[in-house]
């Protein structure tokens, strides 16, 4: 069979437009006027759909930026199937743990965090 896409991959691609987008907090993250780290933290499939359990969190310099950003992805990826130029499709995508305020030891850096179940099948 062929494996299903790369989950993180996925996201980092579908989020792009929001601004940085990567797997791991870079260095000088308190300079970043924003930040989004995506990453897989379990997930299920059934050998037709993966579904994919992902942390993504929102950094920001100020708390009403962070917050104001993760609604915005937040809202973006429930709305609907997407298709994900050059990596794949997503079909579903539901809030398993909404936003909540993730403590950060940085000062200048306010982080939001959510969980979503990320649903996509394997690429034809």
């Amino acid at each position: 069979m062929t494996p299903y896409v790369d989950a993180e991959a996925l996201l980092v691609a579908a989020l792009a437009d929001f601004g940085e987008v990567g797997t791991v907090l870079p260095d000088g993250l308190a300079d970043l006027p924003l930040y989004i780290r995506v990453r897989r933290v379990g997930g299920a499939d059934d050998r037709i759909t993966d579904a994919a359990r992902m942390a993504v969190d929102v950094c920001a310099t100020t708390r009403q930026t962070a917050w104001r950003q993760a609604r915005l992805v937040q809202q973006y990826l429930i709305s609907g199937p997407r298709a994900v130029p050059g990596v794949g499709i997503i079909d579903r995508v539901r809030t398993e743990v909404g936003p909540q305020e993730t403590p950060y030891d940085t000062p200048g850096v306010r982080c939001v965090t959510a969980i979503y179940v990320v649903s996509s099948r394997r690429p034809h």
